[in-house]
């Protein structure tokens, strides 16, 4: 009797080893998940600036290029 209750105990250790081990992944993902959320709400943000500076960028080219063509028109 006394080699099955030590089996048991044995068993009831593991348990408890595997389930801390399964809480130290669970943390781990948990403040993985919250840096990589983090990260990626800069990355939106700074492509959204990215994409507003490129549309005001194309909005001057546009704008440069219809002078050009009517200083050149005014010429010939």
């Amino acid at each position: 009797m006394d080699k099955s209750k030590n089996a048991f105990l044995e068993e009831v250790l593991s348990l408890e080893q595997s389930i801390q081990t399964a809480l130290e992944l669970i943390n781990r993902y948990e403040i993985e998940n919250k840096a990589l959320k983090t990260k990626m709400e800069s990355l939106t943000h700074e492509k959204a600036l990215l994409l507003q500076k490129n549309d005001q960028a194309r909005s001057r080219l546009e704008s440069m290029i219809s002078r050009l063509k009517a200083l050149e028109q005014k010429s010939a």
